[in-house]
């Protein structure tokens, strides 16, 4: 029965490591998230909601499974970010289909912290200019 147990455990361990998204995968889910940001900045400054629900929903598109990165890597406070950020993303998109703009804009900032919490937990700055994850 012992036998059973560890087969178990250690099976269902592997599949939670192989489906958690690779660092590579969670760089380009986190570029779309960034250009959904950016548009979604754009959307807003041009009172345009339906461009800012599109790019929200680019920002849900890329948070969507990166929680997984950060589970594999014990890092709770990613998880929570992610969690955080995903719902707040899926509210914006909520409140710029239903022309909400002042709901949408305060969705924004929910989403902008969570990114930015994680950012400065878990991202390096290196010289070149570019980042890495800590």
């Amino acid at each position: 029965m012992k036998k059973f147990w560890f087969a178990f455990a250690s099976l269902t361990l592997a599949s939670l490591l192989m489906a958690a998204v690779s660092e590579a995968e969670l760089e380009k889910k986190m570029k779309m998230a960034g250009d959904g940001m950016g548009g979604i900045r754009k959307g807003m400054q041009a009172s345009d909601m339906k461009a800012v629900a599109a790019a929200g929903k680019m920002v849900v598109e890329g948070l969507e499974g990166t929680e997984s990165f950060w589970s594999a890597r014990h890092a709770e406070d990613g998880v929570k970010y992610t969690k955080e950020g995903l719902a707040a993303a899926k509210e914006l998109v909520s409140a710029a289909e239903a022309g909400h703009a002042d709901h949408a804009k305060a969705a924004a900032a929910k989403v902008g912290g969570s990114c930015k919490g994680c950012h400065d937990a878990h991202r390096e700055k290196l010289p070149d200019g570019k980042y890495k994850i800590k």
